[in-house]
């Protein structure tokens, strides 16, 4: 009967928006603990056996979002989702993940996953990986004037295959070797400078090396990766006078923008949140703590700990078009009470925190990430502390199906909300998307997480929430792992995987089941309020669906430029029109959709400084 009254509630709803108000955890379980092992993460796979899911649905492709692939190994990160999708100027768009299929535990198979968007469609899912030999963990980036890039790991150092033409013809491969006893695993690249032939790129040592437990590695090539002129790199700051180790995938890079280059490490063990930032393309860089770690050169067999709040390894950043960085990250509460490999987890811990660089930073305090209002607390809601769970059914509590929390599923990132993702757009409006656990989606056992939305206006204020996942094709659906491509045009894509099943086949939690990579197309303007169009009143296209032409009135309250803008769902300006310099008052604007295909775009009208973008369908 309960499925029965959700799938109802989900029909009738559509995308959902929810609130800024927030329903917290009830405190009665905010401090339920279970202990965990902690495991050094390895590229090794555990063999499970587990009974066939009996959820799994027929999926089909939805209005916004395309199915561009599917993998049975379902680890797409340890920690921080490296940059994975691109989207170019053209409107095309890049997009890569871990691909295994075949003889799991092991898949013999994985390799890099890839499809591509020609500005129309994408590409027919995958049959095999890109690359000739067994490989994980890729990034993706633009190569040169129009090729591109993929940098994934070998069982001994790093594979880089790269083409001049993106979206097509054969892949060239080469390797690049750490030095000794160097592995080099876990890669993170960027591309940066004019024709993006500046290759940035950030990999983990696996073993020790130079004093640390484990190191992170810079590289530079100036040329395509031809010839590397920094190689193996400790820079300065995250060696081992600072940090003991810097851990699997605890770094990933914000894409080159506003002259700058920057990328983020985040650890709950090892690392202070901390930015290292470039203005001269790598040749310097100036460090930012973002949170001081209380418990610095954490060692298991040496340090014991009060209860803390920390992050959850999970983070993601960004550089808007003046070169200032944009940070969001989970939260998670953990306690060390005696030596060795155990901890306890306060797996009911929940938000999503944020800072820029206009910000003040965080302190080492025990409390100073505790995102449920402790008077040590340095967060503040809708401004540093800005995503957690939703009251989705509206009864003023959260709700999850099991009170035996032993199901209730952490990743390796374990917060409730977790996984956040950041972008920041031309006009200065941030987005962010992260995974969250969602009352009222269950399998009877445990809880879904879906992939939520919120975006900071131009005024700094953070709109309503939005689940991405509502529809009822998602009802059984783990959605995690979101990264957005960083080049929006008033609307984002993001790429997410989709699960039968909450948590990972490879961490024992089910068994292995076909995840799909799934891109949605997401408007950017949903939630904004017309009011930041502050120089006019801007009307929905009428009529709306339309064939033929449809008008968009617009009421100036001053005169101004005055013109209307058509893109398609790629971001292409597909139809323009100039109304010249305008007096005040109501101005119409006619759409001619003779020459345009049948679909969704958006509609932006500019008057002087301001713009507004909305929606429309033509049939």
């Amino acid at each position: 009967m309960k499925k029965l009254v959700l799938l109802s509630l989900v029909l009738s709803i559509g995308l959902l928006g929810f609130s800024q108000e927030r329903t917290q955890i009830k405190k009665s379980i905010q401090n339920i603990s279970k202990t965990m092992v902690y495991v050094n993460p390895t590229d090794e796979v555990v063999d499970v056996t587990h009974a066939p899911n009996p959820f799994v649905s027929n999926y089909k492709d939805l209005v916004g979002e395309d199915v561009i692939g599917t993998t049975y190994y379902d680890l797409q990160s340890n920690t921080m989702v490296s940059n994975r999708i691109h989207v170019y100027s053209d409107g095309t768009i890049g997009a890569v993940w871990t691909r295994g299929i075949d003889t799991p535990p092991g898949f013999d198979d994985r390799g890099t996953g890839y499809n591509f968007y020609d500005g129309s469609a994408w590409g027919p899912s995958p049959t095999a990986r890109i690359e000739d030999e067994r490989v994980g963990w890729p990034s993706y980036a633009p190569l040169g004037e129009n090729g591109e890039i993929v940098v994934a790991h070998l069982a001994s150092g790093l594979k880089i295959s790269t083409r001049e033409q993106k979206g097509t013809g054969e892949w060239t491969y080469q390797t690049l070797d750490g030095p000794a006893p160097a592995d080099l695993t876990w890669p993170r690249m960027i591309t940066a400078g004019e024709n993006n032939n500046t290759v940035h790129l950030l990999a983990n040592s696996y073993v020790a090396y130079g004093g640390q437990e484990t190191a992170l590695l810079y590289y530079r090539s100036l040329d395509s990766g031809a010839n590397w002129d920094i190689e193996a790199q400790v820079i300065e700051g995250l060696g081992p006078d600072y940090y003991g180790r810097v851990g699997a995938d605890d770094y990933v890079w914000a894409e080159p923008n506003g002259g700058a280059i920057a990328f983020l490490i985040s650890s709950k063990w090892y690392n202070d949140m901390l930015m290292m930032k470039s203005t001269d393309n790598g040749d310097s860089w100036e460090k930012t703590i973002i949170w001081e770690h209380p418990y610095p050169f954490y060692d298991w067999d040496v340090t014991v700990t009060d209860t803390f709040c920390c992050v959850d390894n999970s983070a993601s950043i960004t550089l808007d078009s003046e070169g200032i960085a944009h940070v969001t990250f989970g939260i998670s509460r953990v306690n060390h009470p005696e030596t060795g490999n155990t901890y306890s987890l306060y797996f009911l811990t929940d938000g999503i925190g944020y800072w820029n660089e206009t910000m003040e930073t965080f302190s080492n305090n025990l409390n100073a990430l505790n995102p449920w209002g402790h008077e040590d607390s340095e967060l503040v809601d809708d401004y540093s502390l800005i995503g957690w769970t939703q009251d989705v059914n509206g009864n003023g509590e959260i709700d999850y199906f099991t009170t035996n929390y032993d199901f209730f599923q952490t990743y390796r990132t374990p917060g409730v909300s977790t996984m956040p993702t950041i972008a920041v757009d031309d006009y200065g409006r941030v987005i962010i998307a992260y995974s969250s656990t969602t009352e009222t989606y269950d399998n009877t056992v445990c809880n879904y997480k879906h992939v939520w939305l919120r975006t900071r206006a131009l005024d700094e204020t953070w709109g309503d929430f939005e689940d991405l996942n509502v529809d009822i094709n998602h009802i059984f659906d783990e959605c995690i792992y979101p990264v957005i491509g960083q080049n929006i045009n008033g609307s984002a894509y993001i790429l997410y995987q989709a699960d039968y099943e909450p948590g990972l086949a490879l961490d024992d939690a089910h068994g292995y089941d076909e995840n799909r990579m799934i891109v949605a197309n997401y408007d950017l303007n949903v939630g904004i309020e017309e009011n930041e169009f502050n120089a006019a009143s801007v009307s929905q296209n009428f009529p709306n669906p339309f064939t033929n032409t449809s008008i968009v009135s617009v009421n100036l309250t001053k005169a101004a430029d005055l013109s209307l803008e058509v893109f398609n769902l790629t971001g292409q300006k597909v139809y323009e029109v100039s109304n010249g310099h305008s007096n005040a008052g109501t101005h119409n604007l006619v759409i001619n959709a003779e020459n345009l295909s049948s679909g969704i775009y958006f509609y932006t009208v500019n008057a002087g400084n301001n713009a507004i973008t909305k929606k429309m369908i033509i049939y």
